[in-house]
């Protein structure tokens, strides 16, 4: 691999990136972490005194996924602020920059040096698997809250996604009742060749009642304190969309409904996993 005597920086990121750094010491003659959670625990891996050393001849830069939570700071391990205003303006010249859903801004100053981006949340292998393990730490989640067993519940599943096919299939394997809301007419009759209900999110309202698992993924308030009056007290809600989320949680909260926005489930659930993922489609794109 033309790669394989170069420079890796892995820099922030939780469990997923603790393990890809690990993984990437077998294949590349330096591996450096700056900011990474539990970076004491790695054998023949360099840990930077700070962002700007970490960079200096860094030939490949592996960011955290996601990259930022809040738009204004790279997620690191608690103690450590980065910035991305500082980390964009450290990057030095050429290279190869990784992470998910880099924020257009990192992208644009990437360009400027001759960087190229190379986002995991956009190569289609990594996606699909990273759905995979989403679905079923969203499903673990939700046996965990909830009093019931999944198999026989109604199970209903906001939007057609990746994410939300994933969750699908699974409580299908799992011999639950599945329903799918969608927006869209096609989704709708895919889903339903696939052998699940499906309703518009406008029917929402007449038959939220007798859900007792709602999986959401849908990136807007969708599940509104209007419908959440309807849920049924026992019922538990996931929910899996980008953060605030589609749910009204005060809602859910005083009327004592088990609700969670639960972001970041392959690096709580499966990091390993999600780290081989990772590594697998860092090879296929410096092939």
């Amino acid at each position: 691999m033309a790669w394989a005597d170069k420079k890796i920086l892995v820099i922030g990121g939780d469990q997923r990136l603790l393990l890809l750094a690990d993984l990437l010491k077998n294949s590349f003659r330096s591996v450096q972490v700056y900011a990474l959670a539990g970076a004491d625990s790695l054998a023949k891996i360099e840990k930077a005194d700070s962002l700007k050393k970490g960079l200096e001849g860094a030939d490949i830069i592996v960011g955290p996924v996601p990259f930022t939570k809040d738009g204004i700071h790279i997620l690191t391990k608690e103690n450590t602020t980065i910035l991305l205003t500082d980390f964009m303006e450290s990057l030095m010249e050429n290279g190869i920059l990784f992470g998910g859903n880099i924020p257009i801004s990192v992208v644009e100053a990437a360009k400027l040096k001759n960087i190229k981006c190379c986002d995991f949340m956009k190569m289609e292998e990594v996606a699909l698997e990273n759905a995979i393990s989403t679905a079923e730490g969203a499903i673990a989640e939700a046996i965990t809250l909830s009093p019931q067993n999944v198999n026989q519940q109604n199970c209903l599943v906001l939007g057609y996604g990746r994410c939300a096919k994933a969750i699908a299939q699974r409580l299908k394997g799992l011999n639950a009742k599945v329903t799918i809301a969608a927006r869209k007419d096609t989704a709708r009759k895919d889903a339903i060749s696939q052998g699940y209900g499906a309703i518009s999110l406008e029917e929402l309202n007449d038959s939220i009642s007798k859900e007792q698992f709602i999986f959401n993924t849908i990136p807007f308030r969708v599940l509104n304190g209007d419908l959440i009056e309807k849920v049924a007290t026992d019922a538990v809600i996931i929910d899996i969309a980008s953060s605030p989320g589609g749910t009204d949680f005060e809602a859910c909260a005083r009327r004592g409904i088990q609700a969670k926005l639960s972001l970041g489930i392959p690096g709580r659930f499966s990091p390993k996993t999600s780290a081989v993922i990772m590594l697998r489609g860092m090879m296929a794109s410096l092939e």
